[in-house]
């Protein structure tokens, strides 16, 4: 029923918007405080190789912690036109990295009690796909991008300011944004869930499911596939199952979860959508959300085709 889904898009919310208050506030504070480059010479010289600002570094590291805080910076960076469109796609895409590490360290012990040495693989590959697609955006960045030189975009004046100062400062210049932030954000979940609902992903997956998967996924591999499609829990444990049933080898089992992990990404977009339009607006937000599903999915199937042959 419809109220379900905005029951759903709400509780979806509920765990969104926390982090991205907290992100927009602390990087406003950061720089109300004058820490902003105190903190950045963790991650200067990634930033300095691929012509970002040095306070992205800053927004990198946060990501580790809450990948919703670490964009939000971004974007209040953009907001505030210390940035341009073409750095702030590529610093989210650097971002999405330690996103994936949030995700995968949370999932780490369900891989190694479900699937043990062949989670711990599973696990090693989509790490590196994500370390390779970084990498792959720093280069771009250092193509794409004008140097900033030793100080950024500009050498600023550190600023001098008390911490309830910085505090009052902080709160009042992120009222702005946040609003038209949880606005769009809401908004969006809404439709999604209501879609979500109506059938409407499930009907693209059953679409998928049903066409060119059988040809590629190695035999007995399907109900993994189909797993992928509810939620990757299922797609473990069913890939568990049939690893200690004998069924599938080791190697069948990784390359059939990267195959349904690249699969499922199209219906991954239900949850990443209203992140992104949220976070960015539906302008920079569908062009980020686009061109980090390409950039993953590319790889990821190179990696998978390598694997194939080789392994």
């Amino acid at each position: 029923m419809w109220l379900d889904a905005l029951y759903s898009a709400f509780e979806y919310l509920l765990r969104v918007i926390p982090p991205t208050v907290l992100g927009i506030f602390i990087m406003e504070w950061l720089v109300e405080m004058g820490l902003m480059n105190r903190l950045s010479f963790v991650t200067a010289p990634l930033m300095r190789f691929a012509h970002l600002r040095e306070e992205i570094g800053v927004s990198f590291l946060a990501s580790f912690g809450s990948p919703t805080a670490g964009n939000s910076m971004v974007a209040q960076m953009y907001n505030k036109k210390a940035i341009d469109k073409r750095e702030t796609i590529i610093a989210s895409l650097i971002n999405s990295f330690p996103s994936t590490i949030v995700i995968l360290r949370n999932m780490l012990p369900v891989l190694i009690i479900l699937l043990g040495t062949t989670g711990l693989i599973y696990l090693g590959i989509v790490v590196f796909v994500g370390m390779l697609r970084t990498l792959i955006t720093l280069v771009a960045g250092r193509f794409l991008l004008q140097p900033k030189g030793e100080c950024a975009v500009e050498c600023e004046q550190e600023k001098q300011v008390g911490f309830m100062e910085g505090f009052k400062n902080a709160s009042r210049l992120s009222a702005r944004p946040l609003k038209r932030i949880i606005v769009t954000m809401t908004i969006v979940s809404i439709i999604v869930f209501q879609l979500i609902d109506a059938g409407f992903f499930d009907s693209i997956s059953v679409y998928l499911n049903n066409s060119f998967i059988s040809r590629y996924v190695p035999a007995g591999g399907l109900p993994i596939i189909a797993g992928w499609f509810a939620s990757n829990i299922a797609a473990y444990t069913i890939a568990g199952n049939l690893l200690t049933t004998g069924m599938l080898s080791s190697k069948d089992i990784v390359i059939t979860l990267l195959i349904g992990r690249i699969l499922s990404s199209i219906v991954r977009m239900r949850s990443s959508l209203p992140f992104y339009v949220g976070i960015y607006r539906s302008d920079l937000g569908v062009p980020i959300m686009l061109i980090s599903l390409i950039m993953q999915d590319g790889i990821m199937i190179v990696v998978t085709v390598l694997l194939v042959i080789f392994w």
